[in-house]
């Protein structure tokens, strides 16, 4: 959350410390193993807020989520609290202190992606020169039907840390270790044969909202320009370019066998198409807007798309102009 939720500023390492220790000391008694605070690089002078990660099934053990608040406010004497999205930030002795709840087979997963400020997001950024998507829930292959451009899947491929790294060649031991300083953490991002400086020269706006908003991206471009790094990827080009490098890498996931299910479903879903979609039953009975797509969702509860496909197109424009058209 970059500690801007309350404006409450940033506080030196010293300070910092002190507050994490307190937060330990209760989550340790509360949760036991069942937390993560991410880690952050060994010269760090302030920090902006402390980020803790937290399995659901910690809290479940402790009684509930009404229950954990109440434990953080009394242990931690919470001042302020506020939810956004899945993230729960409190005020703790004038600091910002954000939870970040998870399932229990995503809390490591989200630890490694948060920890050392924005070094997730970097490798995210080589991953997706892969056709890959790498963030808090892990490695995923990113599967788009070329007859569908809205339909995206995401399949999933490891959440073994060491594994991933290992696959854009990072050194594994360098991470475990740690890093001293920022540009330690820059330096064994760019060390990857995948990486490229190319989105970093040449912006989208995702690129450009975060290296406004975060004070690492923009260092961390900053830091490419100083050094002057022109490193660029000859990448493997086509969706499935990579898919046999990903499949020695990580066999568990079935990448092939997963992406040969997807097309056969859309295969399917184009048949399918040709004889039922909304611009024909809009043809067919004259609903529009609204209407349509409240029509559409009852009738495809009644005739889901398993039974739809082994209907003829006269059986299917039959059972549409009989559908009641409220209900």
């Amino acid at each position: 959350m970059g500690g801007n939720l309350f404006k409450l500023g940033r506080r030196p390492r010293a300070e910092y410390l002190v507050i994490e220790g307190e937060v330990r000391a209760c989550l340790d008694g509360l949760l036991g193993d069942g937390y993560r605070i991410p880690r952050y690089y060994a010269s760090k002078p302030d920090f902006g807020d402390l980020d803790v990660v937290v399995s659901t099934a910690a809290i479940e053990a402790l009684g509930g989520w009404e229950r954990f608040c109440e434990a953080i406010a009394t242990g931690l004497g919470v001042e302020q609290s506020k939810s956004v999205g899945h993230v729960y930030s409190t005020v703790v002795s004038n600091f910002q202190v954000d939870y970040f709840v998870r399932s229990p087979e995503l809390l490591e997963a989200t630890y490694n992606y948060l920890s050392f400020n924005d070094l997730g997001n970097l490798i995210g950024k080589i991953f997706r020169r892969l056709g890959l998507k790498y963030g808090e829930e892990g490695l995923h292959y990113v599967f788009r039907r070329e007859t569908q451009p809205s339909y995206k899947r995401d399949l999933l491929i490891s959440r073994d840390w060491p594994r991933i790294l290992a696959f854009l060649e990072l050194d594994v031991a360098a991470w475990q270790a740690g890093f001293d300083r920022l540009e330690d953490m820059f330096a064994w991002v760019v060390a990857s044969p995948y990486f490229s400086v190319a989105p970093y020269e040449d912006q989208d706006r995702t690129t450009e909202r975060r290296a406004r908003s975060r004070p690492t991206m923009a260092r961390f471009i900053a830091w490419l320009e100083a050094e002057a790094i022109r490193k660029t990827c000859d990448y493997l080009h086509g969706p499935d370019a990579y898919v046999y490098r990903i499949d020695a890498a990580f066999p568990e996931a079935e990448l092939t066998q997963a992406l040969a299910q997807e097309r056969a479903r859309e295969g399917e879903a184009t048949a399918l198409r040709s004889k039922f979609g909304g611009a024909l039953v809009r043809e067919w009975i004259g609903l529009d807007g609204p209407q349509l797509g409240a029509f559409l969702r009852r009738f495809e509860r009644a005739y889901p798309s398993e039974i739809l496909a082994s209907m003829e197109p006269e059986a299917i424009r039959a059972a549409v102009e009989a559908f009641p058209r409220e209900g």
